[in-house]
């Protein structure tokens, strides 16, 4: 990415009055730094929250936090040892995985359970999606208290002292063109894997969503270096993914239902009829999604006083890098 042209837009760093709010770039930036420690925070206080009690609000919350530390360091990446953001990655990707088969079945009970009136066979589907989610919920608190979180605060811990010593060498400039070339990485991925979707395949779409997530948290947490997100932008970001999010979760609605049809016996006529309004569902969200899937263009690069960044053209070598988180 070419963050010259929002860098050269930017006003230089100006002393300020004593007693004046510190506004300056370099203030910015080192907040920007130290927001990994409220992050962190954060993220420790959502685990809390979901070893007391995996409520389904509790459960998204604490993803959400999960996905924002990693962005953050991701963000923060040109400043950190590779391999110590890597092995952070692989700790709160663990933490993550806990949660995976009880949360996936809490969205496919809401879904089914407004399909029992018209679908016959939706009604013994619930029914055992109910017990299922008895047993991971169980499973889910059981593992969720035997995490740790030593290792990886200590992990955070240098990652933090490691931004602090590397931002003390560089000159505010040169450390917002640093986080600005993250986020074109991260941009650049997502548009990479964007050209390789497959109608066919909702993989390829969701490879799409994890790194368009990345993404969009990275935005998010330099809106305050970035003018032109507005909450307009930043809600129509959201909306792009929950596109994305919606097509993977009727997938995976699907391999349950095949699961269940394949150890329960239930009237076969009323089970195609299920089956196929799941799939006609499936396939309209695919459509929904690719008829805007260009939108993606939009999100970046940003228009800044008149100022542009040229397209990502660094990072694409790591598309094959791009994890399942």
């Amino acid at each position: 990415m070419r963050a010259a042209a929002l860098l050269s837009a930017a006003p230089e760093p100006r002393l300020r009055s004593p007693g004046a709010p510190d506004d300056s770039l370099g203030s910015r930036v080192h907040h920007l730094a130290r927001s990994l420690k409220q992050q962190w925070k954060r993220y420790r206080k959502g685990l809390k929250r979901c070893q007391s009690k995996c409520s389904v609000k509790a459960i998204h919350s604490f993803r959400i936090e999960s996905r924002r530390l990693l962005s953050s360091l991701e963000l923060l990446g040109g400043f950190l040892p590779a391999r110590q953001v890597e092995k952070a990655e692989r700790l709160l990707k663990r933490h993550l995985d806990i949660f995976g088969d009880l949360r996936d079945t809490q969205v496919q009970l809401a879904v089914v359970g407004e399909m029992r009136r018209a679908f016959p066979a939706a009604r013994p589907f619930h029914a055992w999606l109910r017990e299922w989610e008895y047993r991971f919920a169980r499973k889910t608190r059981k593992n969720i208290r035997k995490v740790k979180t030593a290792r990886l605060g200590k992990l955070i811990a240098v990652c933090r002292g490691e931004v602090e010593e590397q931002l003390g060498k560089s000159t505010p400039r040169e450390a917002l063109a640093a986080l600005l070339r993250s986020v074109d990485r991260a941009f650049g991925r997502t548009r990479q894997l964007r050209t390789r979707i497959d109608a066919r395949d909702t993989w390829t779409i969701h490879r799409t969503r994890v790194a368009f997530k990345r993404f969009r948290y990275m935005v998010e947490t330099m809106t305050e270096h970035l003018p032109a997100v507005t909450r307009e932008h930043l809600s129509a970001m959201r909306h792009y993914q929950t596109m994305m999010g919606e097509i993977q979760d009727a997938e995976m609605l699907l391999q349950a239902l095949d699961k269940f049809l394949r150890k329960q016996e239930i009237e076969l006529a009323a089970a195609r009829r299920f089956r196929a309004e799941l799939l006609r569902r499936r396939q309209r969200l695919i459509r929904v999604y690719l008829k805007e899937a260009d939108q993606l263009l939009e999100f970046w690069p940003l228009p800044d006083s008149g100022a542009s960044v040229a397209p990502a053209t660094a990072g694409y070598e790591m598309v094959q890098k791009a994890d399942n988180l």
